[in-house]
């Protein structure tokens, strides 16, 4: 792999050297020179910081280089979004086109990765058979814990998880349960994916560090990318739960046994919008 400069282009600013954490490029005596090639995380850091393209970097896709049109960078657009920005749990009727999908999951590789491993996946499930096969699955596992904690010794168990971690979210959930039940046995309401058109799985490999960190980055970068497209996403962060433990439920999405899932979303067309930003509490900061 070969690394280089077009010595008639460059301008010896150095910002290739100082920008590169790796070490591949370094100062000698004065003169920017490609010194460490096998170090390279091919981040493409020095394409984009190099003032008057100089750069040749064959391990990377240079059609991909272009300059950043700044004159689009608007911090009161992109305060906009995150505002209107909503989890959404009905939508309409009607598929999402395969090419918007992909657009957006195009530009999700753009999300930062820890030391650019850019080692993140998508599954997206569309065939609802099997959108309706996890719901039914995940939502079984809290239907069975619901009898069990009804039923002696159970009922023991729940009153001790309680008594143990008070404040815990596992009453939040079990407590209204008959009610879930009606909407999901009677009403035919799916609490789990929301008869969601698309469901994309974040997966990366099992063994390493940052990548549950990788994926929720892309994540939320999805979700926004998503929004400002008229289209509504919700986190299911059940499913990333379940997909932990349940063998079953792995096969059922078809992720490698090498994968894990980090980050679950559903995606699809709002069926109402919000014309309104809802409060939240103010974050605590702390200056130091």
């Amino acid at each position: 792999m070969q690394i280089k400069k077009i010595e008639e282009k460059c301008n010896s600013c150095g910002l290739c050297v100082k920008d590169c954490v790796a070490g591949v490029w370094r100062d000698t005596k004065g003169v920017a020179e490609v010194a460490a090639p096998q170090l390279c995380s091919f981040c493409g850091h020095c394409l984009a910081v190099c003032p008057k393209d100089a750069i040749v970097h064959e391990g990377l896709d240079l059609s991909q280089v272009r300059k950043v049109d700044k004159n689009r960078l608007d911090p009161a657009v992109f305060r906009e979004v995150v505002l209107g920005r909503r989890s959404i749990r009905r939508y309409r009727q009607g598929a999402v086109p395969e090419d918007v999908i992909a657009d957006i999951l195009d530009l999700s590789a753009f999300s930062p990765t820890a030391s650019n491993k850019q080692d993140v996946a998508y599954t997206v499930i569309t065939d609802p058979g099997v959108l309706s096969a996890v719901s039914e699955t995940v939502f079984g596992i809290g239907r069975k814990l619901y009898n069990l904690f009804t039923k002696w010794p159970g009922k023991w168990v729940y009153g001790a998880l309680n008594f143990i971690a008070p404040g815990n979210d596992l009453a939040r959930y079990m407590e209204p349960m008959p009610y879930y039940l009606r909407q999901v046995d009677q009403d035919g309401r799916d609490l789990i994916l929301h008869n969601a058109p698309v469901l994309i799985l974040a997966h990366a490999p099992k063994k390493g560090r940052f990548h549950c960190e990788n994926c929720n980055i892309a994540a939320a970068n999805i979700m926004n990318d998503a929004h400002v497209r008229g289209l509504g996403t919700c986190y299911i962060g059940f499913l990333v739960l379940a997909l932990k433990f349940s063998p079953f439920l792995r096969k059922q999405v078809q992720v490698a046994r090498h994968r894990r899932v980090y980050a679950c979303l559903v995606m699809g067309y709002p069926a109402y919008g919000y014309g309104r930003i809802p409060p939240r509490r103010r974050r605590t900061i702390s200056w130091i």
